[in-house]
């Protein structure tokens, strides 16, 4: 064998060995990835997470009063007062901020 031919067959050997070698490992990194899932497997919490809280709060305070007589709120027809009760996006976002 010539020194060219022995040349060629080392630089072909060289590029097969790396480009497998980069097929592998980039393999490796995706199978990581996929294994790790999208925020390395950390569990998000849900965006509505704070308002969900606020309204179950606010269903136990009202379901305690309900059976109680003498707290119960009632209210004359033209008042509007329970509309200032309603839970707002201001009250349970941090810093009273939309997304």
């Amino acid at each position: 064998m010539s020194l060219a031919s022995k040349a060629a067959d080392f630089a072909h050997k060289a590029f097969v060995t790396t480009a497998f070698g980069y097929f592998v490992y980039t393999g490796v990194n995706l199978g990581g990835m996929m294994l790790a899932g999208p925020d390395n497997g950390q569990p998000k919490e849900h965006p509505q997470a704070g308002f969900i809280q606020m309204l179950k709060d606010k269903y136990a305070e009202e379901y305690t009063k309900y059976f109680d007589t003498g707290s119960r709120d009632w209210y004359d027809k033209d008042d509007n007062s329970y509309l200032k009760k309603i839970p707002r996006p201001e009250d349970y976002q941090p810093g009273g901020k939309r997304n």
